[in-house]
């Protein structure tokens, strides 16, 4: 976080803090490629309050609620109050803070978007730092003029984060993953270097490892990366943040994990228009894998507030795999569709992959989908999926998915359903309780949930489900799920940002 976003509190007061503009006009003359910039013209077209640019950072406060979307010019926001729609930033980054809520989405433009476990952002956060918008005056009306930002000079070495430490993680295998590197610009920032080396205190091992981003023009980009990690197949069920919050105070680690040193090159093509985007990508993998502990006869590992010595929590162990090389061929993509406040996001991933032991051969496709829209006022409907398919040969255990517990069927032991074939399908319904909104907590949100899934090896077993009520308030939330087959039922709590 920037020094200047920390000290705003400190910057703003009375009327600086809170400065709307409502009759200020904003034209765009020059929209740019991609779906950006349609969208910033619908937002400006629509109601909306505008504060305008200037030197230091905006704050809409804890005690400040914002009826429509907030608009930032050539700004930073550091964002503390309720906004019942979009905080877009145009020329700046987003500060979330602890108890903010944002009912619609935050999206920066021409910066980031830096979250907060304690804040709630209802439909997503979208960083967008290519590119931005140039706020020229003109009297009455600012005019927007699209400008990429790959040719400006970026400086050759820098340490992002907290002088090069990077955001820690925390989990059963490893305790604390702490990585630590620089960034290297080239070639006026169109590749970037980053050489990290992470700590994981529970192995007591130092992970090297280098990234590599390339930009060979706006819509081909390369991804590269070497080294050696801690990975796992479950990062779809909660954030890294979620997850990692999870294990510390509850014991509770909703992945298993493997050992790999990894060798990947991947280049994207993008495809856009005001609506869509459509960037396949095509690369090539390497690994070789090993299991990791804890296992079925650990008797300690890393620290956690609860269930520390449980083998149903931070002792519960990882599935055993077979060590080997996997070498492997990628081709997938990424497709986004938004119209108005419609939005279909799906990503499919095919690997075609030979393992050394026992010369296995098998493709195996994996796909993650949403999709999200409003129904009647501040309700809206959203429907999830992740499935994994493989054909050919069995897929050794390190490529197997697994459902169950918190995250997935809630009314499962945590994990309990596993193989190369897993197929699971979520459906929301949220209805705000409004007349219940609360100056710092917000308003309460009843969500009715259905969810169904199966995985197995070679083929799927008997589809589990489960019916859940769930009431969110602010960064808390409780659920009470039903499995009207077999007639259980469980209750649970945690964070409201976790699925």
């Amino acid at each position: 976080m920037s020094f200047r976003a920390c000290l705003a509190p400190l910057l703003f007061a009375g009327a600086i803090a809170g400065a709307r503009v409502h009759a200020q006009q904003v034209t765009v003359s020059s929209v740019g490629p991609g779906p950006v910039g349609p969208r910033l013209i619908a937002a400006l077209a629509a109601p909306h309050d505008l504060i305008r640019p200037a030197p230091i950072p905006a704050l809409l406060s804890r005690d400040s609620a914002y009826t429509r979307t907030v608009i930032i010019l050539h700004r930073d926001v550091v964002i503390e109050g309720r906004v019942h729609g979009d905080v877009i930033v145009v020329g700046g980054d987003a500060f979330m803070h602890p108890g903010a809520i944002v009912d619609g989405r935050v999206v920066a433009i021409g910066g980031g978007v830096y979250q907060s476990l304690l804040a709630i952002v209802r439909d997503g956060t979208e960083s967008n730092r290519d590119f931005t918008y140039d706020a020229h005056s003109s009297g009455a009306t600012y005019v927007l003029v699209y400008r990429p930002l790959r040719l400006q000079p970026s400086p050759p070495v820098s340490f992002p984060g907290v002088y090069g430490i990077r955001i820690p993680s925390y989990d059963r295998s490893d305790g604390l993953s702490l990585p630590f590197g620089p960034t290297i610009s080239l070639d006026t920032g169109r590749y970037e270097l980053t050489p990290t080396v992470t700590y994981r205190s529970n192995l007591g091992a130092f992970d090297p490892a280098l990234d590599a981003e390339l930009t060979l023009g706006r819509r081909v980009r390369a991804h590269a990366f070497l080294g050696r990690a801690t990975l796992t197949n479950d990062d779809w069920i909660w954030s890294d943040l979620v997850n990692s919050a999870a294990t510390i105070f509850r014991g509770l680690d909703t992945r298993n994990y493997y050992r790999a040193d990894r060798a990947e090159v991947v280049v994207h093509r993008l495809f856009e228009s005001a609506r869509t985007v459509f960037e396949p990508f095509l690369g090539a993998r390497a690994e070789r894998d090993r299991s990791v502990g804890p296992d079925s006869l650990a008797t300690g590992g890393p620290w956690s507030i609860f269930d520390r010595t449980s083998v149903n929590a931070m002792l519960r162990p990882n599935p055993p795999i077979v060590p080997g090389d996997l070498s492997s061929a990628l081709l997938g993509a990424r497709f986004l569709w938004e119209n108005q406040r419609v939005r279909a996001t799906f990503d499919l991933t095919n690997e075609g992959a030979a393992f050394n032991v026992g010369s296995l051969r098998f493709v195996q496709s994996t796909l993650d989908g949403e999709i999200r829209f409003p129904t009647f006022g501040s309700q809206q409907f959203s429907w999830t999926t992740h499935v994994v398919y493989t054909f050919g040969d069995t897929a050794p255990p390190q490529r197997w998915g697994y459902l169950g517990g918190s995250g997935t069927l809630i009314t499962l032991p945590l994990l309990s359903l596993g193989g190369d074939r897993v197929v699971y399908f979520e459906s929301d319904y949220e209805v705000p309780i409004e007349r219940l909104d609360l100056p710092l907590l917000g308003a309460p949100t009843l969500a009715l949930r259905h969810i169904i899934g199966s995985a197995g090896v070679g083929a799927l077993p008997a589809f589990e489900q489960n019916l859940a009520l769930r009431v969110s308030l602010s960064f808390l939330r409780a659920d009470i799920a039903v499995d009207p087959v077999r007639r259980s039922w469980k209750f649970g709590y945690g964070l409201s940002a976790a699925r």
